[in-house]
């Protein structure tokens, strides 16, 4: 059989990737292919299948410190440099020790009991948005919803006024937009006045902290160690964009597939006591984050039959593992029932997503709200369905509903 090329960016794989992270997972679990990483490109690899990408989200044969790599092929320019300090100065990219005390550090103020104490508030935003979507007629699900919900919670979370937050999802779009190049200025744009604003808040935090997130990790210590500026900026962009993309595609996904798959719907209104494991389904399912954030070869080696070099890029498909067949049965049937569910949207190992417990907990409050409030939900028939372009999330661009 001969060989198919993979094109991350075409249309095809944008508005239906499963058929063709079926076909690779089938016939080319270990794909070849040349990503573009900014001005210049690289030899990557897709893996598909769920083991082989279980395996590379733990294997110490790769690592997830992109400055190492990118600096040893490219001399950066100091904005290059200051955009990459931005975007990999935190536990994300990093490898133990580093991940390991950022980790920690970040852990003694993003705690599961405080994101459990945040139930009530997460149902009064929630309430607050229906509402408001109850007085309009035309409704879109993630502009009415879906996207003020986590942005609010999470922008509480770090003590961001209220004026300010409708900047984050301008500048997490064009961050996270960025597809083969494409929309690089807006992206260059985006990152140094998002950089701009967390400074100013930063200092702000540093003369009058507050009961808020950027102020504990502004004075959070572990054995003498507090994070260092560029650390600081970093982290605070990972939980900004972390804490809420994950959850807009979430429910705007996960609504989708229950429209499109009526009868889960009625299971799920006739049973809320299957919200937990509904939950788990549609993160399997609908995959919010397509592929794990980058992992890079730190050695040559062989894996099946493939010469991996060092530095190479592997594209850890998560969203075509949830879809393997070895691992879950009727893998592309969606089962609000289903158990067990060992899927890997939240990743696995060290790098386990540590905001997953919050994007559970906002997603189990907004489909018990949104389908006890309008249980009649439809697609808007006249309105084509786009998908935005992303190498790493995947969700709609706008979702039209009628009430």
């Amino acid at each position: 059989m001969e060989k198919m090329a993979f094109d991350l960016y075409s249309s095809e794989y944008q508005n239906d990737p499963y058929p063709i992270l079926a076909y690779y997972r089938k016939h080319d679990p270990v794909h070849p292919f040349i990503i573009t990483l900014g001005e210049y490109q690289r030899q990557a690899w897709l893996i598909t299948r769920y083991q082989d990408v279980l395996t590379f989200l733990k294997d110490k044969k790769v690592t997830k410190d992109v400055i190492n790599v990118v600096s040893s092929d490219v001399e950066q320019t100091q904005d290059q440099q200051q955009e990459l300090d931005f975007i990999v100065n935190n536990m994300l990219f990093k490898d133990p020790p580093d991940h390991s005390r950022l980790r920690t550090l970040v852990h003694k103020v993003f705690t599961p009991k405080m994101i459990a104490g945040l139930k009530d508030r997460i149902e009064q935003i929630s309430n607050e948005l229906i509402n408001e979507m109850k007085t309009k007629k035309d409704v879109d699900l993630l502009e009415d919803y879906a996207v003020p919900l986590p942005v609010t919670v999470i922008s509480e979370m770090m003590g961001i006024a209220k004026e300010d937050r409708h900047q984050f999802r301008e500048w997490s779009n064009a961050i996270t937009n960025v597809s083969n190049g494409d929309n690089a200025s807006n992206y260059q744009e985006s990152i140094k006045e998002f950089i701009q604003y967390l400074e100013k808040i930063i200092e702000k935090r540093k003369k009058n902290p507050s009961d808020d997130i950027i102020s504990g990790l502004v004075i959070a210590e572990v054995n003498g160690d507090m994070l260092s500026h560029k650390e600081l900026l970093s982290m605070l962009f990972l939980l900004i964009v972390a804490g809420h993309e994950t959850t807009v595609n979430l429910i705007g996904n996960g609504m989708l597939a229950l429209l499109q798959q009526r009868d889960q719907l009625e299971k799920l209104k006739d049973h809320p006591e299957y919200m937990k494991t509904a939950i788990e389904e549609f993160l399997r399912f609908t995959n919010p984050i397509e592929f794990a954030t980058s992992r890079y070869a730190v050695e040559d080696f062989t894996f099946r039959n493939q010469e991996i070099k060092k530095g190479d890029f592997l594209f850890l498909g998560l969203a075509a593992a949830n879809r393997d067949l070895d691992q879950f049965i009727n893998p592309d049937k969606l089962d609000i029932t289903r158990h067990p569910n060992k899927h890997l949207a939240f990743g696995n190992g060290i790098h386990f997503c540590l905001g997953a417990p919050l994007a559970r907990l906002e997603g189990q409050v907004a489909f018990q709200h949104l389908i006890q409030n309008f249980p009649d939900m439809t697609l808007r028939s006249d309105m084509e369905l786009k998908w935005r372009h992303s190498e790493l999330f995947r969700g709609l661009e706008s979702f039209p509903i009628i009430l």
